[in-house]
């Protein structure tokens, strides 16, 4: 049986902005509306300090933005404190790579968290996944996916399970950007 499709305003929704080099990108999770933008400050704090060794040095998470339930407009929290990676550098070559941590809800919906300017000392797995994780930055992101319990929704507003696993891909915006 179809899963009725939703709006994208569906729910709350938190964007951290996030720059690698020139370019711009966002790690976008949905929330419970009882989740406060200071609660959602100290979830990407908690996430960039489990994911931030593995993060390039020329990578920034600059913004926390908020968008309300049945709202597209986005407005700065004013509650985060721009953080740079601790990994080394990501280099050109690197640049288009971008870690997808899957999950699924328990209403049957698809949730998908990219990462984006994981540094260069990382290697891409010749699998292009890493089943099971075995990086300990990203389990500890990945664990945190599951356990910030009003952060990392279904479009439905269902807690999703986070798999044990991710998926490296090229980004398409970088794509898009460079055509």
């Amino acid at each position: 049986m179809p899963i009725t499709p939703l709006p994208e305003d569906n729910t709350k929704r938190y964007k951290m902005i996030y720059t690698c080099e020139e370019d711009t990108h966002s790690l976008t999770g949905r929330a419970a509306n009882t989740l406060t933008d200071a609660g959602a400050d100290t979830h990407f704090q908690a996430l960039f300090a489990a994911i931030g060794s593995s993060i390039g040095s020329n990578t920034t998470w600059v913004a926390l933005q908020v968008a309300a339930q049945t709202s597209n407009v986005f407005n700065s929290t004013g509650t985060w404190t721009p953080a740079t990676g601790g990994g080394g550098a990501v280099s050109e070559l690197d640049q288009p790579r971008a870690l997808c941590f899957p999950g699924r809800s328990t209403t049957g919906r698809k949730v998908k968290a990219f990462v984006y300017g994981v540094d260069s000392g990382f290697t891409t797995p010749d699998a292009y996944e890493e089943d099971p994780l075995v990086t300990a930055t990203f389990q500890g992101f990945q664990g945190l996916l599951n356990s910030q319990t009003d952060l990392w929704l279904a479009i439905d507003g269902s807690k999703p399970v986070w798999y044990f696993r991710l998926t490296v891909k090229t980004n398409d915006h970088w794509v898009k950007g460079r055509r």
